[in-house]
């Protein structure tokens, strides 16, 4: 079995790079502690710190389609990481956009025994962002099983970091309307309370994540995608995504075709 999931993360790893080729499907899946296993052990081969987590199935019912009884977590380091305006290039077979909520840590949350509560997360922020997440597979299909989308790094690609909206907090952005619109299409409508209700409790909920399964905690100037507001919308090269937040643009990306 080991060794089948030491394939599974070389080929990850492989689709992972510009121009390699889709991983397939094993034929033995993991558990889910192995999954996030074999996401662990190929950002550790990548030999970069973790810049960015990245939430996903924040919604009741994407979590209800997996069979999944929490979010999926994903992690990011800084090269992808865009600033807003940016080009980047298609990669893979599919690739899609969703608007994000993020935050910034303004310092080191402790270690610590006890649940973090919203107090303990929120005082530690420094900035609430707008942003947009690129998701892409690295498998053959994106329809995949909830252990094989936690391998996929819960198909984090990269995080555009778009319009700053506070240095902290504010209840507000627990019920703000959002969009994203691809190049002209129709504009697609969501909300922050897309995000387990709150975004701030989808932020405590990473932050519990981290001191139960990685034992660590979240670090200063480390980003936390807290999950779509929108869905995910799919995107072609040639695209330009934009995003808003309470009727105001807020984040922007160019896609270009990969060379």
């Amino acid at each position: 079995m080991q060794n089948s999931f030491d394939d599974l993360e070389t080929a990850l790893l492989g689709a992972a790079r510009a121009g390699g080729p889709p991983a397939a499907l094993p034929e033995a899946e993991p558990t889910l502690a192995d999954a996030y296993g074999i996401q662990r052990r190929i950002f550790a081969r990548a030999g970069m710190p973790i810049m960015a987590w990245k939430l996903g199935l924040t919604g009741a019912g994407v979590r209800e389609a997996f069979g999944a009884s929490e979010p999926t977590v994903g992690r990011l380091p800084a090269s992808a990481i865009y600033s807003n305006g940016s080009e980047i290039a298609f990669s893979g077979t599919k690739m899609f956009a969703e608007a994000e909520l993020i935050f910034e840590m303004g310092r080191d949350l402790p270690v610590q025994d006890a649940p973090y509560t919203r107090d303990d997360v929120s005082s530690a922020l420094k900035g609430v962002y707008a942003g947009i997440e690129i998701v892409r597979t690295r498998f053959v299909t994106s329809e995949l099983t909830l252990p094989l989308l936690i391998a996929d790094n819960s198909m984090a690609h990269g995080l555009v970091l778009g319009r700053k909206l506070a240095a902290q907090w504010d209840d507000r952005f627990a019920d703000m309307p959002a969009t994203l619109t691809r190049g002209t299409d129709e504009v697609v409508e969501g909300g922050t309370a897309r995000v387990m209700g709150n975004p701030l409790d989808a932020l405590v909920w990473q932050a519990n994540w981290l001191r139960a399964n990685e034992g660590c905690s979240l670090q200063r100037e480390q980003l936390i995608a807290s999950g779509t507001c929108t869905g995910a919308t799919e995107i072609f090269a040639g695209d330009t995504i934009r995003v808003g937040f309470d009727g105001l643009e807020a984040a922007c990306v160019d896609l270009r075709a990969s060379n």
